[in-house]
């Protein structure tokens, strides 16, 4: 039997030893989502940016909103807390300066879809509850009142009933020294309106709405007798539901 050397000993029984284990890589902590209170609310901000911008369709100004509309419904599409919260500022603060340039020729579509999207930002509970329904809340009226005052633009616009007749004329109503050049006033007239389109002026003559079918044909009738002192008279036309401006 052969003796193993006493140098020899330690080494064997080194190698002999297991290798310690690596310690295994840590799991990425999964990125925290925006809470659905701040979600809610963008979308609230998207449907808003829809309605206003179905409401323009037919406005000349009207293909300024796809822009807007985009931008809006992008924040829809991120999940992830700290990326949301910035999209929202940053698409809320740029459209807010849109609206408020727009503003300035009469059109007010972008601001309330541009504050309710700055207000979903802060609207998390996890970092105040109190602050965060709060600001929904607010997000919930500003929506509310923009789409009452946009029903009722689109019922005035589209849906109201006109009570008048109109008409198109060369000149004006009136003479140089401001007075009429006919009498427009007849039984049932409650107003004379015009409307400059260049190179005709556009007359409406509303009347009472209470008066009865053969009221309002015979003022028909006597408006086509005023309306003869005005040589190339377009033919006199009834005002239907928003088309009479």
């Amino acid at each position: 039997m052969t003796d193993v050397k006493a140098d020899e000993r330690p080494a064997q029984a080194w190698a002999e030893l297991p290798e310690p284990a690596e310690p295994e890589p840590a799991e990425p902590k999964p990125a925290e989502r925006a809470h659905w209170l701040q979600r809610s609310t963008a979308g609230l901000a998207t449907l808003l940016m829809v309605a206003m911008t179905a409401f323009c369709a037919t406005s000349p100004l009207g293909m300024v909103l796809l822009l807007p509309l985009v931008a809006v419904t992008w924040t829809l599409f991120v999940r992830e807390r700290d990326a949301f919260r910035t999209l929202c500022i940053a698409v809320g603060g740029f459209g807010l300066v849109i609206g408020i340039l727009l503003a300035f020729f009469g059109f007010f579509p972008v601001v309330p879809s541009a504050i309710v999207l700055l207000l979903a930002a802060w609207a998390d509970p996890r970092r105040s509850p109190a602050v965060a329904w709060a600001f929904a809340a607010l997000a919930a009226m500003v929506a509310a009142l923009a789409l009452t005052a946009a029903g009722a633009l689109a019922y005035n616009a589209y849906l109201r009933p006109s009570y008048a007749y109109s008409v198109d004329i060369t000149g004006s109503l009136y003479s140089e020294d401001g007075l009429p050049k006919v009498d427009f006033r007849l039984d049932g007239v409650t107003g004379i309106h015009e409307a400059f389109d260049d190179p005709v002026t556009r007359v409406q003559v509303t009347y009472d709405k209470s008066l009865t079918g053969p009221e309002r044909a015979a003022l028909r009738e006597a408006l086509r007798e005023v309306l003869k002192a005005f040589p190339g008279a377009g033919p006199l036309k009834d005002c239907g539901i928003g088309d009479c401006d």
